[in-house]
């Protein structure tokens, strides 16, 4: 893995980083973020998991650290678009 010093994308400390600019507590809060968004595909941690398991690897992390977003922003919901007249 690719490791440099520099300051991190999500917190703004001074650490070393990984391949997308983000520390190690940041990256782990980046692949939850990534599983609660059922992200498989990008996630470290989903890696390998057979896709049975996905969905219980999700019910572990929000138990684990809750349901929220820690890095990313929460998605928006969709707005209906109302007609004008």
């Amino acid at each position: 893995m690719l490791e440099f010093e520099g300051e991190c994308l999500g917190c703004d400390t001074w650490d070393t980083l990984d391949d997308l600019g983000l520390c190690e507590e940041c990256a782990g809060k980046f692949d939850r973020d990534l599983i609660r968004k059922r992200a498989w595909d990008y996630s470290a941690m989903a890696f390998g998991c057979d896709p049975k398991d996905y969905e219980a690897l999700r019910q572990w992390v929000i138990e684990q650290y809750g349901a929220a977003y820690e890095l990313l922003q929460p998605p928006r919901e969709k707005q209906r678009k109302r007609r004008r007249r």
